[in-house]
């Protein structure tokens, strides 16, 4: 991989990864991150040239956003998560959700 993610990591439980919008860093998250680790163990990435997360040589786009997550997951032995997404955040999440399935937890209902 040609970046290493910024991140900010809190809590215990299974793991959720939160994902920004375009433009945007982790610290979009900030109101919400506390409330959330009280039940999950918390992952606030900065994508891909975003915040403090260098752009790297690889294309911008969201396919490659989601394959940087499978990275992240994978560096952080992360084999399955849930994912809450923020606008591009969402599509990243969608886009992952698609190639990844089983690598994505869903809160049954």
């Amino acid at each position: 991989m040609d970046i290493q993610h910024f991140f900010i990591e809190k809590g215990q439980g299974d793991p959720i990864i939160l994902l920004h919008g375009n433009g945007e860093d982790c610290s979009y998250f900030q109101g919400q991150i506390g409330e959330l680790s009280r039940h999950y163990h918390v992952y606030a990435i900065d994508t891909r040239g975003h915040g403090k997360t260098p752009r790297g040589s690889r294309p911008f786009t969201i396919r490659q956003f989601s394959e940087d997550l499978l990275y992240f997951m994978d560096e952080h032995g992360i084999h399955k998560a849930h994912l809450l997404g923020f606008s591009d955040g969402g599509n990243i999440a969608m886009v992952f959700a698609i190639q990844h399935p089983d690598r994505v937890n869903r809160k049954e209902q």
